[in-house]
């Protein structure tokens, strides 16, 4: 029998920052955060290249934002396709039709998109491309360690690659979730390398070796049913080319459509409970068109239903699984698949990994600069694990609301689609829910997430660790401040708070002054100023930062000002100052009904005001009532305690 063969192994200095394992969405994301962050990254890619089939199709409004924030989101909005609208039939009936509408005060973005994960991945490697960033496919992770003891520590991992071909073996099927490692292949030869790096992220999938080859475990459930998802062209008397469709059969099941790019479609069903003893790698090889388009057909009855052509067809195990522990050794990071697998129901698991990279990357920055100790910031990267088991928990409830028979759960589905539309056509939107949406995240306290030590703790909606809130804001002018507007005949500019949230690296401290600004603007931007100068004379980023600014200022901040009864009971001169300033330089706006106030937890009158710190992933980070000397030294103390002065 022939023998495999190596090429001699090479070994890397520990030169590198970081090593990241995986090549789909969530590990060239965090490549590119960490590009835009002046950090050097490598990227390596067990297959060839990207694959066309697409397992993830929507990404919800947080997504959205925080490709606001990395300068991203045009490409998205110019390749994906607005999710619009829910109709759902009964026995090839449409019950009723909800636009997808998410209400403009919870997010800049009104709805989330459809877009194939496979174009989701090429936006992002085009931008790396732009940085000179490329992937390098075909090598693939053997082992990985954490060096220690000696004088510097480094992550160690074994990487080879095929010097003809690649390094997956012909006709191998790869079930989603299945754990078993690739063995090596006969008559191939093979470089290997050994590369030492500072850090290594982990976004190898749900099979992830290095989740293995660190012996983090993996628990939860595979669920005891199959389903079947389908790509291509179809005829069919249900109308499928528009928003997303439910189709409940008379047999009991679901067909759940969604539009793709070029005329495609997708339908995905769950087909049946495995048998007892079935070989399902044998299933997923014996699938069919012909037996695809029967379970289809029989569901959409009395529509007719046939293939034209497919793309893709495959049949997948629903795993429900996440892992023990995010960071290992402060050294090792799992991110997507490899934390975190559940059912694809709501869209969450492609999202969920992009918000692991967002998290990840900032804290990665900050601590290679000198600006954290890794054993305070890199810890708390472990706050995904919760948002993981939210993604799971919402899934699972999503999933079994639409496998469940019987006549309640018909009725229940019938009545929501039968007033839903009645409902939305009252308040001029269907609201999608925020869960859905994943506007509701929160992370738990920890050392980033502070809350104020002797100010009584607030409410969910605005403690420390939420996601920052959008608002509406006006820009000042000397008229803005008045709250009688009859005599206005054109209406007045607005903007979103989260447009000012641009950046990778930026915390952004928002004042909300209230109607302080009214007789207290010297005092205010004198405050400002002298606080910030001396973070920013104390804090610096060494490294290169392309995130949308020229500067590299830590910390943006924007005066959020109260209504005002009359303009004539203040000086604007400093208000006009501060109104000229640049975006994230002491900036004032105006908070004209006070809703932005309010969502932060603060009053928009009665001198009633705050400063509320968002870390660089608009998360909440630490707040405070006031806006005076004591309310800045209390802000100074957060920095203090975060961060770390690089002559320290």
């Amino acid at each position: 029998m022939p023998s495999t063969t190596h090429n001699p192994t090479s070994l890397s200095s520990i030169t590198l920052p970081v090593l990241i394992s995986g090549a789909g969405p969530v590990g060239l994301y965090e490549a590119l955060l960490l590009t835009q962050l002046g950090i050097p990254v490598r990227i390596i890619e067990r297959e060839m290249a990207i694959s066309p089939n697409s397992r993830a199709l929507g990404l919800h409004a947080r997504s959205l934002e925080i490709f606001q924030f990395t300068g991203t989101i045009n490409a998205f909005l110019e390749a994906g396709m607005p999710i619009t609208n829910v109709s759902y039939y009964k026995n090839a009936r449409l019950v009723g039709s909800l636009p997808v509408i998410q209400a403009t005060e919870h997010s800049m973005f009104s709805t989330g998109l459809f877009l194939e994960q496979a174009k989701t991945s090429e936006i992002f490697l085009d931008k790396l491309k732009e940085f000179g960033v490329h992937v390098e496919y075909g090598w693939e992770l053997l082992d990985t360690k954490v060096v220690e003891g000696g004088e510097e520590e480094y992550v160690e991992t074994t990487i080879r690659r095929a010097s003809v071909g690649g390094n997956v073996a012909k006709d191998k099927d790869q079930v989603m979730g299945d754990t078993g490692l690739g063995a090596e292949q006969e008559d191939k030869e093979y470089e290997t390398q050994i590369v030492r790096s500072k850090y290594l992220v982990a976004c190898d999938g749900g099979r992830s070796t290095v989740r293995h080859k660190i012996n983090v475990n993996f628990p939860g459930r595979t669920l005891t049913h199959k389903t079947l998802m389908w790509d291509g062209h179809c005829d069919c008397d249900i109308p499928l080319s528009a928003g997303l469709t439910a189709v409940k059969g008379p047999n009991g099941k679901t067909l759940m459509v969604f539009p793709m790019n070029e005329g495609l479609v997708r339908i995905g069903v769950e087909d049946c409970d495995m048998a007892p003893g079935e070989d399902f790698e044998q299933t997923l090889r014996e699938l069919t068109d012909e037996h695809f388009e029967s379970v289809v057909a029989e569901t959409a009855y009395p529509a007719k239903f046939k293939i034209n052509s497919t793309t893709w067809l495959t049949c997948f195990k629903t795993n429900e699984r996440r892992a023990e522990q995010y960071v290992y050794k402060n050294r090792i990071f799992l991110a997507g698949d490899a934390a975190h697998v559940h059912s694809p129901a709501g869209g969450q698991g492609l999202n969920t990994g992009l918000h692991d990279a967002h998290n990840l990357a900032w804290k990665l920055g900050y601590v290679l600069n000198g600006l954290a100790k890794p054993e305070f910031l890199l810890p708390t990267y472990e706050e995904r694990g919760a948002m993981a088991d939210r993604a799971i928990r919402l899934s699972s409830k999503l999933l079994t609301r639409r496998m469940a028979k019987g006549f309640v759960a018909d009725l229940k589905a019938y009545l929501f689609f039968l007033i839903g539309p009645l409902i939305a056509r009252v308040s001029g939107s269907f609201l999608f829910a925020p869960e859905v949406a994943m506007l509701d995240v929160e992370y738990v306290k920890n050392n980033i997430n502070r809350p104020h030590e002797t100010q009584p703790e607030p409410k969910a909606d605005y403690k420390v660790g939420v996601r920052a809130k959008d608002g509406i804001l006006l820009p000042f002018y000397s008229s803005s401040l008045i709250t009688d507007t009859k005599d206005k005949k054109d209406p007045q500019p607005t903007l979103r708070l989260h447009s000012l949230f641009t950046g990778v690296a930026r915390f952004h401290i928002l004042v909300f002054a209230s109607d302080h600004l009214t007789a207290d603007a010297k005092e205010i931007s004198a405050l400002l100023d002298r606080h910030v100068t001396q973070w920013r004379a104390k804090w610096t980023y060494s490294s290169t930062l392309n995130d949308g600014y020229a500067d590299k200022d830590l910390f943006k901040v924007h005066v959020i000002a109260g209504p005002s009864p009359s303009s004539s009971t203040f000086n604007t001169s400093t208000l006009l100052e501060m109104s000229k300033r640049d975006i994230g330089k002491g900036k004032v706006y105006v908070d004209k009904d006070g809703h932005t106030h309010q969502k932060y937890g603060f009053a928009a009158t009665k001198r009633l005001g705050g400063i509320t710190v968002v870390r660089p992933d608009s998360h909440v980070g630490f707040r405070v009532h006031g806006v005076d000397e004591q309310a800045w030294k209390d802000v100074d103390e957060y920095f203090s305690t975060v961060l770390v002065a690089r002559s320290e």
